[in-house]
């Protein structure tokens, strides 16, 4: 998303004039350079320019610098008005909180004193939030003008230089110092003050509460807690289920194809999993983003009034993880207990998950955040054609780090179309029976996120021009990824499926390079980590006194606790020596089942990237190290709109409650009572007893059959 969309969808209702104008400015832009190249001749350019070295043309009138400078005394004159009224307001709050705390009631009557004080305090209150807000919903209106007419500017410097050879810009004001910026520091100093009589009055001096529920003005609405609630209550009710099913003992006679299907199914079970997996890690990703007021939808170019954010992400993951575990406990009780709900057979289990899946993909505008997979599908696209196209932005860059993490789910995809175009799944072949077309295309596959993240590297290095500082950092980067893809051609040419250890004086010269480019990946991703994409360490300044004999710290500028740093440097090693068995196309412990080997691996990848994405994008949000953004200042995030709904009335939350609690209720008790019939033999397969069971349970409208 550009920055003049960005801005119309963060607007705050209300506050439409105190924006910049950013639309008009781009239009003077484009206006005053048609008119510079209408009178900027050859001749003019060959001739006329060189002896003008210091006196350039004068500027058209009405041009940018005039509608310009206009702009910025209207957003000057907003800003003096608006800082009037909150100053004006926060005297009358501290008044009242003064005349509130030396009020004494002189009625023996301590209920209605209570009710009084408890009125005067809800009062006061609510005042404090709304001064907060509106001190919160200014500091971001300043921080997007600045940033708009910081990039128009620049915008306007760099097409003045390609129109008429560089000419000198010092008519256009410097802004840093304008009311307008210079003034946030009074915008601060308030609500500080404002936090300060909040802690006073409602937290016991406790600032960082204060601050945290001024912040915070709204809760997940009830109706969005009892859904999410009732479907994470149904999903715990069907995991037992299939915990259950598993410790299932399959007669081998009367089933024999239970385990072979088991396996060759797993991997179309891992196509809806692990994106499922990440959307829930994308939740509480958002979650922590928002918590420490990382303006994340700005630096990743998303519109905030469609980014899912949390809770939408939350009750998103929660219905599709419902649907999932709900179909595969389907499958389990096919194949192993030989009960078809609905008399279907265990076949059309898998790919009627895959139907629902392909549905949520291409489902039409209005279902499933048309929106936002709309953004997703857009930022696919300039990925896979890198390193043409359009310059790469942050998101892209992000979005293609997650797909390395996701290279598991690749191949999965690519099995499972196999799987069903060859025929595989109605019959009793097992994955190592299939045919050797997967074992030729998962190396493909396994290589793709790796080919574009190092196309990427190199688009970036081409657009950053000679000479410019960040260019070696490009190359490096694009070696990192050059890496991962001979370690992923060596394991393709070798063969090499497993790493035992016991059996290494039997490797060959192939294996060992591959092993040694394995750590080398490993060693050199994580230092990748460490110092470029956290910015973990930073080098000590002279200033801080005499240089010791490791001149390196932990960096100064942190928004987490300071332990969380030291967690991640630790646990995204190990979680790095998971990602090396990621890269190996067919990769798998020896000794342990490829199905309960591979999944392990994908989740604990995707788990180091979810933790990963939170240091990676706190350094984007802090210092720009990659220079994505070009002005450094990032808007506060506002927390007025989080998509949350407001509460009921008392009455409907009560029946509401009712209701979900009694429809969990009644699913509990079928499942217990399924269970309990089953372990005590009531429903042998092996007997006529089975039927008749069977036929009892269809009275009760359950639709099973045994």
């Amino acid at each position: 998303m550009k920055f003049g969309k960005f801005l119309l969808a963060s607007r705050v209702k209300g506050w439409e004039t105190f924006y910049v104008e950013y639309k008009t400015l781009t239009k003077a832009i484009k206006a005053e350079i048609k008119n510079r190249e209408r009178h900027t001749t050859e001749f003019y350019r060959e001739e006329v320019l060189p002896l003008l070295e210091e006196e350039r043309p004068p500027l058209a009138e009405g041009g940018f610098p005039a509608v310009f400078q206009l702009e910025v005394n209207r957003l000057n004159t907003k800003f003096n008005e608006k800082m009037q009224d909150i100053e004006e307001r926060k005297k009358l709050i501290q008044q009242e909180a003064a005349r509130i705390a030396n009020t004494k009631f002189a009625s023996a009557d301590i209920e209605n004193v209570k009710r009084l004080q408890t009125a005067q305090f809800k009062a006061l209150q609510h005042s404090l939030r709304e001064l907060y807000q509106e001190c919160m919903t200014l500091k971001q209106v300043c921080d997007l003008n600045f940033t708009g007419l910081s990039k128009a500017k620049k915008k306007y410097t760099k097409r003045m230089k390609q129109c008429i050879g560089g000419a000198s810009l010092s008519k256009i004001p410097d802004i840093a110092n304008e009311p307008f910026h210079a003034g946030i520091d009074r915008v601060h100093e308030i609500s500080e003050d404002v936090e300060r009589i909040f802690a006073d009055n409602y937290t016991n001096g406790d600032m960082k509460t204060a601050q945290r529920r001024l912040r915070h003005l709204q809760r997940v609405g009830l109706r969005s807690k009892m859904l999410m609630g009732f479907l994470l209550g149904a999903c715990l009710e069907v995991f037992i289920t299939i915990i259950w099913l598993l410790n299932t003992d399959t007669d081998p006679v009367r089933w024999p194809d239970c385990a072979k299907a088991l396996d060759a199914a797993a991997p179309v079970y891992r196509v809806l999993f692990l994106p499922l997996l990440w959307l829930w890690c994308w939740a509480g990703i958002s979650y922590v983003l928002s918590f420490y007021s990382i303006n994340y939808p700005y630096i990743m170019a998303i519109n905030p009034y469609t980014e899912l954010g949390f809770d939408r992400s939350a009750k998103l993951a929660s219905f599709v993880t419902l649907v999932t575990l709900s179909d595969f406990a389907g499958f389990l009780s096919a194949t192993r207990t030989g009960y078809e709900p609905l008399g279907f057979p265990y076949r059309l289990y898998p790919i009627g998950l895959l139907i629902f899946a392909v549905f949520a993909i291409v489902a039409p505008k209005g279902n499933f955040n048309f929106k936002s997979r709309r953004y997703l599908f857009k930022a696919l696209l300039r990925i896979s054609i890198a390193p043409f196209g359009s310059e790469v932005r942050f998101v892209d860059n992000y979005i293609a780090d997650v797909l390395t993490s996701l290279a598991v789910f690749l191949r999965d995809i690519d099995y499972t179309v196999q799987y069903y175009v060859s025929g595989a799944y109605n019959s009793t072949k097992s994955r190592d029976d299939m045919s050797d077309n997967f074992w030729v295309s998962a190396p493909l596959i396994t290589a793709l996120p790796y080919w574009w993240r190092m196309q990427q590297c190199i688009r970036r290095f081409y657009d950053a021009g000679p000479g410019h500082p960040t260019r070696p950092a490009h190359l490096l980067n694009a070696g990192k990824y050059l890496t991962s893809l001979v370690a992923i051609c060596l394991a393709s040419l070798g063969d090499y499926t497993s790493l035992d250890f016991s059996q290494i004086s039997t490797w060959g010269t192939g294996k060992i390079a591959w092993f040694i480019l394995l750590c080398v990946g490993t060693i050199y991703a994580y230092a990748w980590d460490i110092f470029m994409d956290w910015g973990l360490v930073e080098r000590i300044p002279p200033s801080d006194g005499p240089r010791k004999w490791f001149p390196y710290r932990l960096r100064q500028n942190r928004i987490y606790p300071t332990p969380f740093y030291g967690w991640c440097a630790v646990s995204n090693l190990f979680g790095r020596l998971f990602w090396a068995l990621t890269i190996t196309p067919h990769g798998v412990f020896a000794g342990v089942p490829r199905g309960v080997s591979t999944t392990s691996v994908a989740v604990v990848e995707l788990l180091r990237r979810a933790q990963w994405s939170l240091l990676r994008v706190e350094n984007e949000y802090l210092s720009n190290p990659s220079n994505y953004r070009s002005v450094k200042d990032v808007p506060m995030i506002l927390h007025t709109e989080m998509y949350m709904e407001e509460a009921s009335d008392p009455k409907k939350r009560s029946i509401t409650a009712y209701i979900v609690g009694g429809i969990n209720t009644v699913l509990t008790i079928i499942i217990v009572v399924v269970i309990y019939f089953k372990t005590m033999g009531d429903y042998d397969l092996s007997s006529g007893e089975a039927a008749r069971n069977a036929t009892a349970l269809e009275g009760l409208g359950a639709g099973l059959r045994w």
